[in-house]
């Protein structure tokens, strides 16, 4: 099949929501810039096995086209992306036709790759050492909801000098982290439609929440529901610490708690 621009028609396509995909991005200056589609459940998407799909990967007015069989038994190996500009935003566009067709039958587009480890990484959160005046770290979320902001953590800059010392400190890991995504969490429960618009700082999340295999909140939750929205945000906040980072981050802080040589 011919390179199938992204900017395609999709009228009359089938649209294949975003929470059945997670796609990894591995982008470190000591190896080459790759992605892969880790996961794509068909069968929750209703999508037959026999399908074919394939991926266009698009940053700003660069793209390229990856063919990665059927849906059932995918390639899951990395591809190269080093001809993609690497100061524009990733997003990832996946098209499905039926086997020895070229007409399209379904399409999902927008979709966001998470950072190797799965965390909290620099494309959702900034981490930003400051003098705090005897506070350790506090959590700001933007005020607006545009596109383009971020939760920003601030963190005393005489325990982490750098934001990568804090990412990397097994106490920072168990004890910040999880009050970081609990504060986010309920922000969207609070407007879980912003997970759908693209113009608001909360629609990355949404594969973010799709890959801990959490249901977004109810969009007819009551604004004012306040058990609700902190029941999902707990929820959440149970699947991320069983991610393998928050294990390894507890695991040595438990070690040093308990006089082991880390």
């Amino acid at each position: 099949m011919g390179q199938i621009s992204r900017t395609t028609n999709p009228t009359g396509l089938r649209e294949i929501h975003k929470r059945f995909f997670v796609v990894r991005e591995r982008n470190a200056a000591s190896s080459e810039r790759v992605f892969w589609l880790e996961r794509f459940d068909y069968e929750a998407a209703e999508v037959d096995a026999s399908v074919k799909i394939s991926c266009i990967a698009h940053a700003g007015n660069t793209e390229e086209y990856f063919d990665l069989g059927t849906v059932s038994d995918f390639i899951k190996s990395p591809f190269s992306i080093q001809s993609l500009a690497a100061d524009k935003p990733l997003r990832f566009r996946f098209i499905f036709n039926r086997p020895d067709e070229s007409l399209l039958i379904g399409y999902t587009d927008g979709i966001r790759a998470l950072d190797e480890a799965g965390q909290l990484g620099s494309s959702l959160v900034d981490i930003e050492p400051t003098d705090l005046r005897g506070i350790t770290w506090k959590l700001t979320l933007p005020e607006c909801e545009s596109a383009g902001e971020k939760p920003n953590v601030l963190v005393e800059r005489s325990l982490f000098p750098t934001a990568q010392s804090a990412v990397n400190h097994p106490w920072f890991g168990v004890l910040v982290m999880p009050e970081v995504m609990r504060q986010i969490a309920l922000r969207i429960a609070q407007n879980p439609d912003a997970l759908e618009d693209s113009a608001s700082w909360i629609s990355p999340w949404a594969d973010f929440i799709a890959a801990l295999s959490i249901d977004a909140p109810n969009v007819d939750m009551e604004e004012d529901d306040n058990t609700a929205q902190s029941d999902w945000a707990d929820s959440v906040v149970e699947k991320f610490c069983l991610k393998g980072i928050f294990r390894h981050h507890l695991a040595l802080a438990m070690a040093e708690m308990n006089g082991e040589q880390k």
